[in-house]
């Protein structure tokens, strides 16, 4: 399943449908962000089925950066069944955030 975009709007529905998330909050302006989308679609394509990649754009939707407290970006959050699992903070690769998103989301 390809990357999708979330606004406060579809948001809950997007939880509510999926069981796995890897939600991850970026900017325009964030080379950090920027360098890291690659890495996303990668873990996107190898866990086509299994989790669903899910982007918030902080500068459009600051009301939910505000919701799940996310201080600095890039910065990915692990849902399952809509709980929040855990935190992946910053740009790694896609072998580890493989690894991390699985620890976590177990």
């Amino acid at each position: 399943m390809a990357i999708i975009f979330a606004k406060e709007e579809n948001l809950e529905e997007i939880i509510s449908s999926h069981p796995k998330i890897l939600l991850n909050f970026w900017a325009e302006w964030c080379a950090p962000c920027r360098c890291f989308w690659p890495t996303l679609e990668q873990f996107s394509e190898v866990e086509e089925g299994n989790v669903l990649v899910v982007k918030i754009n902080v500068d459009k939707q600051r009301a939910l950066a505000q919701k799940f407290d996310v201080k600095g970006i890039p910065n990915s959050l692990v849902l399952v069944d809509g709980e929040i699992k855990g935190a992946i903070a910053g740009i790694v690769s896609c072998d580890e955030l493989r690894s991390r998103f699985n620890s976590l989301a177990k």
